[in-house]
């Protein structure tokens, strides 16, 4: 029996053995598709060697020519590694679209942050900073660059470019009136520090982790010291930059000083990015080409990106962007086609040449009401700002024929919350008072009151006057006017007479930040990480559609806006206290005990959620993934590596 045993313990082994070595095997034929610190770091995941490094015929020509130094000059001693989506790819091609004159298309693609999002946005790795270490109880978090990075110029990327951004960008008042929030913990600024050439350290007076977060996010934390200061008075005198301002029709220093340092439109910027504009975004073709220095290699030594150029042709509207879509005028469209484009899309799949794509989506809710909790009309505020009128609002509205009707199914009923996923999510949030209950809507109505009507059905305010309510919409994707109209009929359904007014976005935006709304329909994000995407969920600013008095309130310390009421307190001191967690778990516990305040209050009411969001992909453009989160933290399609996509022909 002993004998038996220790046989059966001997293959048992033997077999774990073999096991273990297969999987290392198959670990080393094939890792997670992502982005790498260091060569070390992916040969220690990959079990590979990169021995030595190529580049794209155009470079190795220049090198030739003696107009460039060797590839190995040029990328830092310690390049990150990029694991292509699909395969190795292939240099070459032209990345082609259509635009409508915004930044966001560029600086998307060209998301370069000290620290970024990994592919499933749930992590945060190193990026232009190779590395990092918190001390000090997440009070001092030093950042290691890499050594020997350059910008496009050729020019050193020094811990000096992180101190020029803070110094003479931050700290000045007139390029920044008002210091950046997400550098402030516990209400005191931050500060930055200078260890030594390629180290950093940001020091907060409170516990600040959450900064990797932020800066994840999509600050960039760095600018050009030897471009940039020829513009700065700091570095040369005034008479010499208000020359110069005057010659490009400037009347002050900083304006002259903030066309330089856009990325998009100045040519001569010196970038760390993939590609480097060559002719601006307001032209009507902006062109951007590859970065010579570009600081990321492919598994194979090969350095990124594959793709040549980058060319955006100005468009008039969304609907020709579309059109040139799926026409196949495009390599690929991420920024704005939604369910409501589904069945044109998937129609011209075969004449564009074009595979689609469905992410999930930033969108929480589109065809959200905001009920404005700073309304001026005193009726209006005293039913706005009671919790049963909201929520017989929400209980009036059938989201699931919303669903049917305008996405065609495609969509989900839901109320503005994360998605799963989402490490702050419960299901209870997203389906706070969904259900269709118009029978219990107008008890609730009429137990607040309104329990007269006028000849037409319509009930009667507490002034003796017919209620009327104004929804202002905003057609962010265009399916919000067909929503609204629904919304209006469901509503007329338990005695509440609703007129609608559609806007265009910046009279929108400007009334709802003002306060002059009394409800504004529009789409919500912050999907996954509320506290980043913050708005939509806290009144921390203006920008929160739902009380922006509040949010001028709290981004003045009180000086402005109007106090609100205890439990949006509450709300902020949960936000305050999360922000300044340490660690993830204590911060979890804090967003969900602040949504669990906001999805019983419904400040906001939310209706439907588009299940998927479309992406158009050219059938040559590979190495693009099948399905990721497509959210604005993450500055998508940027946390995809856009540098590793290629044409395969």
């Amino acid at each position: 029996m002993r004998r038996f045993l220790k046989v059966f313990l001997v293959s048992l082994l033997s077999i774990s053995l073999l096991t273990s070595v297969i999987s290392i095997s198959l670990a080393q034929q094939k890792i997670t598709p992502g982005q790498y610190a260091t060569i070390a770091e992916y040969q220690k995941v990959s079990g590979k060697k990169i021995t030595k490094f190529s580049e794209a015929p155009q470079l190795a020509e220049l090198v030739k020519q003696g107009k460039l130094p060797p590839v190995e000059k040029r990328l830092p001693e310690e390049p990150a590694v990029v694991e292509p989506i699909e395969e190795i790819g292939k240099y070459g091609g032209t990345l082609e679209g259509p635009h409508l004159g915004r930044s966001p298309q560029y600086t998307r693609i060209t998301y370069e942050p000290l620290v970024r999002w990994n592919l499933d946005t749930n992590k945060v790795i190193p990026n232009v900073a190779k590395s990092w270490k918190i001390s000090n109880g997440g009070k001092v978090i030093t950042f290691y660059l890499r050594k020997g990075m350059k910008w496009s110029d050729g020019e050193p990327f020094t811990a000096d470019d992180i101190l020029f951004w803070y110094e003479d960008i931050i700290l000045n008042k007139d390029l920044t009136p008002v210091f950046p929030s997400w550098l402030l913990a516990g209400g005191k600024p931050g500060k930055v520090e200078k260890v030594d050439t390629y180290t950093v350290r940001f020091v907060f007076e409170a516990p600040y982790t959450f900064l990797l977060q932020r800066i994840a996010s999509g600050q960039d934390c760095y600018a050009p010291k030897h471009y940039l200061k020829k513009f700065h008075p700091k570095y040369t005198s005034m008479d010499e930059i208000m020359k110069q301002a005057k010659e490009e029709g400037f009347d002050a220093w900083y304006k002259l000083f903030n066309a330089k340092a856009t990325r998009w439109e100045n040519k001569d910027l010196p970038v760390v990015t993939a590609w480097k504009v060559v002719t601006p975004l307001s032209n009507p073709v902006f062109t951007a080409e590859r970065n010579p220095y570009y600081w990321k290699i492919d598994p194979a030594g090969n350095q990124l990106p594959y793709i040549d150029k980058v060319v955006w042709t100005l468009v008039p509207n969304r609907e020709v962007r579309i059109m040139k879509y799926i026409n196949g005028e495009a390599s690929i469209g991420y920024y704005d086609t939604f369910e409501s484009d589904y069945t044109v899309v998937m129609e011209n799949q075969q004449k564009g040449g074009y595979r689609v794509l469905k992410w999930i989506p930033a969108l929480t809710n589109v065809g959200t009401l905001f009920i404005n909790q700073n309304v001026k009309d005193p009726v209006l505020k005293k039913l706005f700002t009671n919790v049963q009128f909201r929520r017989a609002l929400s209980l009036a509205i059938n989201r699931n024929e919303i669903a049917q009707l305008i996405y065609a199914g495609n969509a989900t009923p839901r109320q503005v919350s994360v998605f799963k996923g989402s490490p702050y999510y419960e299901e209870r949030f997203e389906k706070s008072y969904t259900e269709y209950d118009p029978k219990k809507a107008n008890q609730m109505l009429d137990q607040l009151g309104l329990n007269k009507r006028d000849k037409d059905g319509y009930r009667i305010g507490p002034d003796g006057k017919t209620l009327e309510i104004l929804i202002e919409v905003l057609p962010g994707i265009g399916t919000e006017p067909d929503i609204a109209e629904m919304i209006k009929g469901y509503l007329k359904n338990v005695g509440l007479k609703v007129n609608l007014k559609t806007q265009e976005t910046s009279l929108w935006v400007t009334r709802a930040r003002a306060g002059e709304q009394q409800i504004g329909l529009y789409a919500a994000a912050g999907a996954y990480y509320p506290l980043i995407d913050n708005v939509w969920f806290f009144p921390v600013s203006d920008y929160c559609y739902w009380a922006p008095l509040y949010g001028l309130w709290y981004s003045s310390g009180g000086k402005s806006g109007e106090e609100p009421p205890a439990e949006v307190k509450q709300l902020l001191k949960l936000y305050d206290e999360a922000i300044l967690a340490v660690g993830e778990k204590e911060r979890t516990l804090l967003v969900k005990r602040a949504l669990d305040i906001y999805s019983k209050n419904l400040w906001t009411i939310g209706i439907v959620a588009p299940n998927t969001r479309l992406v158009i992909v050219k059938n040559e453009l590979r190495n693009v993934p099948e399905v990721t989160v497509h959210e604005n933290v993450n500055s998508c399609p940027g946390h995809t590596n856009p540098e590793q996509w290629f044409f395969k022909k």
